[in-house]
C-alpha cells in the first residue's frame, strides 16, 4: 500500500518490504516483467526463477546521521533515491510540494530527476539510509529557512 500527497504523486511512501527489495531489484537479483532475457540463478536464498533487472547494475546506499537541524542543499538524482529513516524525525520535501516527516521504517521515494531535499527535523536528529543507483547527482542551492521550518505532512 502507498500513500500519494495531494498536488505531488511523485513523492510516494513505500512498504519496507519494498524497500528491503530496492537493493536486490538494483543489483539484479529480483524478477520484473519489464526484463528481456530471464535467467534462472541457482542461489540457496531463493526458490524459483529468480531474473536480473538490469545486467551490471549498480546503486550505492549511503547511511547518514542528520543532527538536529542538518538537511542536504537542493538536489536530484539522475535515476532517483530512496530514502529510508532509521531512527528519530526525518524530513524530505520535493521542489514546490510539502515538507513530509518520516519515522524509523518509514521511506518515500524520489524519481529520477525529481529536485528534493532531506535531512533531520529542526529539533531532532535522525538517520537514514539512501539508496541511489549510478548516475549523476545534481545539487543546487540551500534550502531557504522558510522552507526547512514549514509544518510537515506526518505520515
Amino acid at each position: 500500500m502507498r500513500t500519494e500527497f495531494p498536488r505531488h504523486g511523485w513523492w510516494r511512501i513505500l512498504p519496507a518490504s519494498l524497500i528491503a527489495a530496492a537493493p536486490l531489484l538494483w543489483f539484479g537479483i529480483l524478477d520484473s516483467p519489464r526484463t528481456a532475457k530471464a535467467q534462472q540463478k541457482q542461489n540457496s536464498v531463493f526458490t524459483g526463477t529468480v531474473t536480473p533487472v538490469t545486467e551490471n547494475s549498480q546503486a550505492s546506499i549511503a547511511h547518514f546521521r542528520f543532527e538536529a537541524g542538518a538537511r542536504t542543499k537542493w538536489h536530484s538524482h539522475e535515476a532517483g533515491q530512496i530514502i529510508l529513516a532509521e531512527d528519530g524525525v526525518c524530513r524530505v520535501q520535493a521542489k514546490g510540494g510539502p515538507a513530509i516527516e518520516l519515522h524509523a521504517g518509514q521511506a518515500i521515494y524520489s524519481p529520477p530527476g525529481e529536485v528534493h531535499w532531506h535531512g533531520a527535523a529542526p529539533d531532532q536528529a535522525c538517520t537514514q539510509f539512501n539508496v541511489t543507483r549510478a548516475g549523476k547527482m545534481n545539487v543546487m542551492e540551500e534550502v531557504s529557512e522558510r522552507d526547512y521550518t514549514a509544518a510537515a505532512a506526518k505520515k
